[in-house]
């Protein structure tokens, strides 16, 4: 499910060549990892969508990993967590303002 007019950045991975030919995909830049981590003519990285899964990943298995079937949910968690409140009490405050709103 892609937005229209998505902007995607990747790496190299030769899976990723079609991804700038999918239906909604505004724009997809990559960066060759093998030369550099930062394209330096665009500015293209994958930096922060490795971080995020790296942290996704992290808490995974803390949680000594999940069902297949789960994983959806877990994600949606995960991300709503990092947008709303790491803390038990932040994100019960969050939830109840967005509730009220």
């Amino acid at each position: 499910h892609v937005s229209p007019g998505t902007v995607i950045h990747s790496d190299e991975w030769a899976a990723y060549n079609r991804v700038g030919s999918l239906s909604n995909v505004g724009s997809h830049s990559t960066v060759n990892h093998s030369i550099t981590f930062v394209d330096p003519a665009t500015g293209t990285h994958t930096q922060h969508i490795e971080s995020y899964w790296n942290r996704c990943k992290t808490k995974l298995k803390r949680m000594k990993g999940c069902h297949e079937e789960q994983l959806p949910s877990y994600l949606d968690k995960f991300m709503w967590r990092e947008q709303h409140g790491m803390s038990r009490i932040l994100a019960f405050d969050n939830i109840m303002r967005d509730i009220a709103a």
